[in-house]
């Protein structure tokens, strides 16, 4: 049986998750664990991070403050615009995160295709 999204991105239950920039239906697609905490909004601490961006500007922007939100040991998760996608454009791409997020203390860890237009990159706490 095919993993769910929640299972390869490894959402644990009882974790507490934010969903930051997320588009339209992203909750029902991810199937996370019903005890897992979904927050939209940036209050407080997550375990998890999921980070959805489609400009340079915009991880610059999202991502230094997000960081200072995760839990010790916590994990997040940048997602992108596929550069096969159809309805999606972007200015990014996954070596633009990769690089930058070494200037912000995180570290891309692994990567999984999120659906036809998505990709994410799982990044840790470095240093």
């Amino acid at each position: 049986m095919a993993k769910t999204l929640a299972e390869r991105m490894h959402l644990r239950s009882g974790e507490r998750l934010l969903l930051a920039n997320a588009p339209d239906g992203y909750e029902a697609t991810l199937a996370a664990p019903s005890d897992v905490e979904v927050s939209t909004e940036a209050a407080g601490t997550f375990d998890v991070i999921h980070l959805f961006v489609s400009t340079r500007a915009a991880l610059e922007a999202d991502t230094p403050g997000l960081k200072a939100l995760l839990n010790p040991n916590g994990k997040i998760w940048i997602a992108y615009p596929k550069g096969t996608s159809k309805q999606l454009s972007a200015d990014i791409n996954r070596d633009d995160i990769r690089g930058y997020a070494l200037t912000v203390g995180l570290q891309t860890v692994a990567q999984v295709a999120v659906d036809d237009d998505w990709s994410a990159l799982r990044c840790k706490v470095v240093g």
